[in-house]
């Protein structure tokens, strides 16, 4: 009789240094992409917030050119000091002589707030303590100055040498609102 052997199958899975040595590579990697992780975050922040102001601007100049009533965008800072706008449309009493002029806020497009995160520049026509762009039913920029036509957005945590990380606004008198990304200097 021959002296057989028995072979155990080897118990599958791993062992205890294989798992530890995994846990330690993917730590090592997290950490070395997190500031990577953590800059394209706060991008995409920027240009979100930037494209919702865009078009925010844009469906107030169609309103405005839709009813043939002069509406405005107006940004103000609210009672936590963040940067809010809204639409509002003119509205005129002519049963009083002189005729006054109000602005109510339209129904339907909801407020929009500016994230604390962004430091906000705004080069706008003034109208009390609120900036204000107006558009005509023709789709003009009713208030327009050259001076005063601009609406810049910056992220500070956008540090990089040479990184892009303001978005600028500008209106033109036209009506046309153009968008560019630059670096603050």
């Amino acid at each position: 009789m021959q002296n057989r052997m028995i072979r155990r199958p080897r118990p599958g899975g791993f062992t205890l240094i294989e798992v530890l040595i995994v846990v330690a590579i993917i730590g090592i990697l997290t950490l070395i992409s997190y500031p990577s992780i953590l800059n394209t975050m706060a991008v995409r922040n920027l240009e979100n917030t930037s494209r919702q102001v865009q078009t925010y601007l844009q469906q107030t100049k169609l309103r405005a050119v839709d009813t043939k009533i002069n509406h405005r965008v107006r940004f103000y800072r609210s009672d936590v000091g963040n940067w809010v706008y809204e639409m509002e449309r003119m509205q005129a009493d002519l049963s009083t002589e002189p005729s006054t002029v109000s602005w109510v806020r339209v129904p339907g497009p909801p407020r929009r707030e500016i994230s604390a995160r962004l430091e906000v520049t705004l080069t706008l026509p003034v109208d009390g303590s609120d900036f204000v762009v107006e558009f005509s039913p023709v789709g003009a920029v009713a208030n327009f100055t050259v001076a005063q036509n601009t609406i810049v957005l910056r992220n500070p945590n956008l540090d990089r040498a040479g990184q892009m990380d303001e978005r600028v606004i500008s209106l033109f008198m036209g009506g046309s609102i153009h968008y560019e990304k630059r670096a603050s200097s």
